[in-house]
């Protein structure tokens, strides 16, 4: 993909289809129901992946985003890495896990996961 693509958002797909990718992800990992997770392009061909997934527990979470981060990777490649994620879980009890529960930072990017993930 060309720079001037990337820079305006050409030749990407649309944030609706790699919602609807990541949804379709988390929910296929058994135990977790994936509720208002939204991807939305940013600037220079990053992104931001949120929502909030119900998990029985925080092992789940770590699946859900292993998940999240091949349905990012099969629809934007290496742009995959400058995703920034913003996803949480929540359990049955109402207690949030989020990335930090599972020695990521508090943010973590597509990078970061691809470390994990490898």
């Amino acid at each position: 993909m060309s720079l001037f693509a990337r820079v305006f958002g050409r030749g990407r797909p649309a944030p609706d289809e790699v919602t609807a990718s990541v949804a379709a992800a988390v929910d296929g990992v058994p135990g977790a129901v994936a509720h208002d997770v939204a991807y939305n392009h940013l600037q220079y061909a990053s992104g931001a992946l949120s929502g909030t997934v119900d998990v029985p527990e925080t092992a789940v979470f770590d699946e859900v985003l292993r998940a999240a981060h091949r349905a990012l990777v099969a629809q934007l490649g290496a742009d995959a890495e400058r995703v920034v994620i913003y996803l949480s879980g929540r359990t049955p009890d109402g207690a949030t896990v989020a990335p930090v529960d599972l020695a990521l930072p508090e943010r973590p990017t597509g990078r970061d996961l691809a470390r994990r993930y490898v």
